[in-house]
């Protein structure tokens, strides 16, 4: 950032030691991140104000005071009385070449239209600038730093030490929307050919700016205002699991105790004898379904013995008696 002037530098220091007495009193936090991120946003601040209320770009017609279409040669002599040359006694004034080059561009007129479209400064310090096209590269290439410049402060707000990552998408999405609308505004919106007699026009150029800046002033502001978001902890998701796990371990006792003593009742064991009878006449008459077999085989899971490469049974009973072997040291009663 660089400092147009020692009053600039003052108000810059006086702002950032303001700041940091702020953010130490009513952000005391742990992490230095978040104590410098809202110093950050005041300078930041502070600097666009600055821009907008001391460092507005300069328009030769509204200072004078002067309608779009006078004369280059009235231009020249308001100029020099202004600067406290006597035109009658010392004649003709040599002008910087600056203004030199911003006069006479002036004195075509359609140029006059370049000035409302691209503002003063371009035409006075490009050189090389003829075109539209020109102007408009030499303006977009100042803006889109000014716009990288919030972009980047936008993107160290969003972080998840700031609790805001949730609002990056939307800051970037405005940043990059307001710079194409503005690009769109410059270029095209902007082409309206200036009649002769017009003594007054929309300056594009200076309204940008302020619309620009006023954009600058507010996202920054805004994205720290907002309440933050922070995520959850990830210990916090374990004590639900914990207490379903405690609910869930004594019904599975429950179960099997359930199970032993279904067969130890008569009434309940000849149900269970009968339901799982039915349930391998249903489960062999779906076996032995050719369409089920084909449809087993193309899956993956075939059953019925043939010729394989893990022996005459089907994949998925050889899959299954590899579980069932792994599963019998868990049962095995260990050796005194």
């Amino acid at each position: 950032m660089t400092f147009s002037s020692y009053g600039d530098a003052i108000v810059y220091g006086l702002v950032l030691l303001g700041s940091w007495f702020c953010v130490s009193r009513y952000y005391p936090s742990k992490h230095v991140a978040r104590r410098l991120l809202p110093l950050a946003v005041s300078l930041h601040s502070v600097h666009v104000l600055c821009q907008i209320l001391l460092h507005r770009p300069p328009n030769l017609f509204k200072r004078l005071n002067v309608p779009l279409n006078i004369p280059v040669d009235q231009l020249r002599l308001l100029l020099s009385t202004e600067a406290g040359f006597d035109w009658q006694r010392q004649g003709a004034v040599a002008m910087p070449q600056d203004v030199e080059l911003l006069l006479s561009r002036l004195a075509v007129h359609g140029n006059r239209g370049l000035f409302t479209r691209f503002g003063q400064l371009s035409m006075q310090s490009c050189q090389f600038c003829s075109s539209a096209g020109d102007y408009a590269l030499f303006n977009l290439s100042f803006i889109l730093l000014q716009y990288l410049r919030t972009a980047t402060l936008s993107l160290l707000l969003t972080t998840a030490v700031n609790g805001r990552e949730h609002l990056r998408r939307v800051a970037l999405g405005i940043s990059v929307c307001a710079f194409l609308a503005e690009g769109y505004a410059m270029t095209y919106a902007s082409d309206v050919p200036l009649s002769r007699d017009a003594q007054h026009a929309f300056m594009w150029h200076d309204n940008l700016f302020i619309i620009r800046h006023i954009l600058f002033l507010v996202l920054p502001l805004l994205v720290q205002m907002l309440p933050p978001v922070y995520a959850p902890n990830p210990s916090t998701h374990f004590a639900p699991a914990l207490a379903h796990l405690e609910r869930v371990l004594p019904r599975a006792h429950l179960l099997r105790y359930s199970q032993e003593a279904v067969m130890r009742h008569p009434q309940l064991r000849e149900l269970a004898v009968h339901w799982w009878s039915q349930q391998a006449v249903e489960g062999a008459a779906a076996m032995a379904d050719e369409s089920v077999q084909r449809t087993a085989d193309k899956l993956g899971f075939g059953y019925i013995k043939r010729g394989s490469p893990e022996g005459s049974d089907g994949k998925l009973r050889v899959h299954a008696r590899k579980i069932i072997e792994s599963l019998k040291g868990l049962f095995t009663t260990p050796p005194n």
